[in-house]
């Protein structure tokens, strides 16, 4: 078996390899994802779908590599990426929010793409403790953009949302600064399609409000879409929120494959081909609704290439 630097040089020149004593095997990456709508495997490898086509074009930069692109329940994805430590192979968490604790675990790469603001859903429109209406949003939100509601204004009315038990995202973490018994039902998710899940809640009035992917806007059925008032949230939408990176096991091989990812971005970045490419598919990976799509080439334009 070759060591791990002379490992290194065969991937980096392309997996070439003389001599019939050579017995040295392509080190594996394996792109990891948790199971999202939109998305077809057979079992847990992914075949096909909007994530995948991002992770494969991000592969096809990672010459003497084999690549593997698999989905996992989020504890069991974590679980590969933290505790795995081979010269052989390694995880490589696609779409993790950057977090301290999660240094501990792996090498971050640089964003790979960009938020849009957050949306949240409710049934009926929002209103104020003096009655009046917070905000004039549309019901169908394929009318236009979202008038902005204050997540701490509407806790402070004890309207509730829903928050899953071990979802960790900026909405929670920012929620709990003003959670109160009345103004949360905490759930279980396991198992549940947690924005799908949050719609039903809402049409059964066990909450007031709740955050709704933009996938899920994307796909549900108008009849449903038109019941919905469609809200953004100013804490959470003025600004850039935590973009997505790769996050791969932190090891030798993780490290020298976080480099060569992040070499990978700077020449994506670079050259308007391949960043419109890459931009795009991103966009598909989100599952924004395509009338976002002008918003988010010019946030791209103004993080990614700058």
């Amino acid at each position: 078996m070759l060591s791990l630097k002379s490992g290194m040089l065969f991937a980096q020149t392309g997996g070439k390899c003389e001599g019939e004593k050579c017995t040295f095997q392509k080190p594996t990456v394996t792109w990891v994802r948790p199971p999202e709508l939109g998305l077809e495997g057979n079992g847990v490898s992914i075949t096909a779908g909007p994530l995948y086509d991002v992770m494969a074009y991000l592969s096809t930069y990672l010459n003497g590599y084999e690549h593997k692109f698999e989905v996992y329940p989020v504890k069991r994805a974590w679980s590969l990426v933290r505790n795995t430590h081979s010269s052989e192979k390694v995880y490589c968490f696609y779409g993790a929010a950057y977090q301290k604790e999660r240094v501990e675990w792996g090498y971050f790469t640089q964003p790979t793409s960009i938020n849009l603001p957050l949306l949240i859903a409710a049934k009926k429109a929002l209103h104020s403790s003096s009655n009046k209406k917070l905000v004039a949003g549309h019901a169908n939100p394929m009318l236009g953009y979202f008038e902005s509601v204050s997540l701490r204004t509407l806790l402070r009315q004890n309207l509730r949302t829903v928050l899953y038990d071990e979802v960790n995202n900026v909405y929670a973490d920012t929620f709990e600064q003003w959670a109160t018994p009345n103004n949360v039902v905490r759930l279980n998710g396991l198992g549940k399609d947690l924005g799908m899940h949050t719609i039903e809640l809402l049409e059964s009035g066990r909450i007031d409000f709740g955050y709704v992917g933009h996938r899920e806007f994307s796909v549900l059925p108008k009849e449903e879409l038109d019941v919905l008032h469609v809200y953004q949230l100013s804490e959470l939408s003025q600004e850039l929120r935590g973009t997505k990176r790769v996050l791969c096991s932190k090891s030798e091989l993780g490290h020298i494959v976080t480099n060569a990812l992040d070499n990978a971005f700077t020449d994506i970045m670079s050259n308007p081909k391949q960043n419109q490419i890459f931009r795009d598919i991103n966009f598909a990976a989100d599952g924004y609704p395509l009338f976002f799509k002008p918003l988010f080439d010019e946030r791209w334009s103004k993080v990614m290439v700058n």
